[in-house]
């Protein structure tokens, strides 16, 4: 179960956690007291009851956002820490409830606290030659940071676009999930989502061609 791989305590469901609190309520009804107790009583039982329903949506759906967000922070320790803030946002949030699709509510969820911690990170383009080893085929080891680059990059650029091209980006370049799929989960027209799409690709080459430009500047020409 996805709760307990990324370590929440949240056992909640037992018959003796659950008897004092149903009880203490069932006392404040019958002496007619409500006050500051009864409510806080009544806040914790609403809040535990939203925590299962994230459990519940975790269990079914907890994989497939955990590898949204190692994809997107490219991070295992950022991956582990984000996991336990979707929980205890989705857990806070009143929005999840009123949520056609909770799954895609969740999702946007992750994809948000993914980019917020991209943004809070800066980003320091890694000298190639420091890790290319003698001992290995020539030019893989460099392809591939050349690649990782690129990636991280792009990505960072992708975290200053707004939500919805953001979003579509991710759901159809990192996910790779068809136009119709995208415009079910987000509520747009599938024709729409497509030009937005490729206006967008062409924005990031531009902020990508843009932040390289920039990089070898301050580099020097030689």
């Amino acid at each position: 179960m996805i709760h307990r791989r990324i370590g929440l305590n949240t056992d909640t469901r037992t018959t003796s956690s659950l008897t004092p609190r149903v009880r203490g309520v069932q006392w404040c009804i019958s002496r007619g007291e409500g006050g500051t107790q009864c409510s806080a009583m009544t806040w914790r039982m609403s809040l535990e009851q939203q925590q299962d329903k994230v459990l519940e949506l975790l269990d079914t759906h907890g994989r497939r956002l955990h590898r949204l967000l190692g994809r997107l922070t490219r991070s295992e320790d950022a991956t582990s820490d984000l996991m336990q803030e979707l929980f205890l946002r989705l857990s806070r949030s009143k929005g999840l409830e009123r949520a056609r699709d909770p799954y895609a509510y969740a999702w946007r969820a992750a994809a948000n606290l993914a980019f917020e911690w991209r943004r809070r990170q800066k980003f320091k383009p890694q000298p190639l030659e420091e890790d290319i080893r003698e001992d290995e085929p020539q030019g893989r080891p460099l392809g591939k940071l050349i690649e990782d680059e690129q990636i991280q990059r792009v990505l960072e650029a992708t975290s200053r676009l707004d939500e919805l091209a953001r979003n579509v980006i991710v759901m159809r370049f990192v996910e790779q999930e068809p136009y119709d799929e995208i415009a079910a989960r987000l509520g747009k027209d599938a024709a729409y989502l497509r030009s937005l799409c490729s206006k967008t690709l062409i924005r990031l080459r531009q902020m990508c061609g843009d932040r390289e430009a920039g990089h070898t500047d301050k580099g020097g020409a030689p």
